[in-house]
């Protein structure tokens, strides 16, 4: 099962300045896009262009893979960032089918002038063919299985490296999720990785800073790297 999903790009006002994200136009409607979804047109092109490579899916890979590139002023595309990576088949799968769309976004503009713009997209991988569950319920429960796990090598046990390793495997299938991300970061300071904190808390604010903190402070006050969070969160 291959599903595309979550183009992410938000059009927001910034005092008198507008800024509007780059929108993928497809082949033949390049210069008229009317849809009521702004991300409808790259998750149907994803749907129909990117493949379950047979590698990954014999080695049992699955998983949600996450893109980021910039969509130049032309309306062209590169700087491509894994963000989150399934496999490296699956890594150069979805990079190839993107790379396809040169020419076919209409530019990000910054107060009416075409500009250079990060856009980002994800699509899922699902090896559960025959569930009557949907992929979001699957991956949902396999990434609460990893973190509760994690959880309980961490705060029980107190082995972070492990536990790193379950928040990890969660964030494979939900990698937006900000919960994973805000633990992992808590598991990689424990473990002198200071950058890949900051990497993880930076990627968690991006997301919207609406994370209900008060069931985790209590566990994780006495940690390290808790006031570096903090400052983080508060910015």
């Amino acid at each position: 099962m291959l599903l595309a999903i979550l183009a992410l790009g938000q059009q927001q006002n910034i005092l008198e300045i507008k800024v509007t994200p780059p929108q993928f136009a497809g082949i033949e409607n390049a210069l008229q896009v009317q849809s009521n979804s702004p991300n409808a047109l790259i998750d149907d092109y994803l749907a129909k262009n990117v493949n379950f490579p047979q590698k990954a899916e014999s080695w049992g890979f699955e998983g949600t893979e996450v893109v980021q590139f910039t969509v130049t002023a032309e309306g062209n595309v590169t700087d491509f960032e894994i963000i989150n990576s399934v496999c490296r088949e699956i890594d150069n799968e979805v990079t190839w089918a993107l790379l396809q769309t040169n020419g076919m976004w209409l530019p990000g503009y910054n107060n009416g002038e075409p500009v250079d713009m990060t856009k980002e997209v994800s699509v899922v991988f699902c090896l559960d063919k025959e569930s009557s569950k949907s992929v979001h319920q699957i991956f949902s429960e396999k990434a609460t299985h990893y973190f509760t796990n994690a959880n309980k090598t961490l705060f029980e046990k107190h082995n972070p490296k492990k536990a790193m390793k379950f928040y990890s495997s969660g964030l494979n299938y939900l990698p937006y999720d900000k919960s994973l991300l805000l633990m992992r970061g808590m598991c990689r300071y424990e473990l002198g990785d200071k950058e890949g904190a900051t990497q993880d808390w930076t990627r968690m604010t991006s997301l919207g800073n609406d994370i209900d903190m008060s069931e985790y402070m209590t566990q994780i006050e006495g940690m390290k790297g808790y006031e570096e969070l903090v400052i983080i969160l508060n910015k």
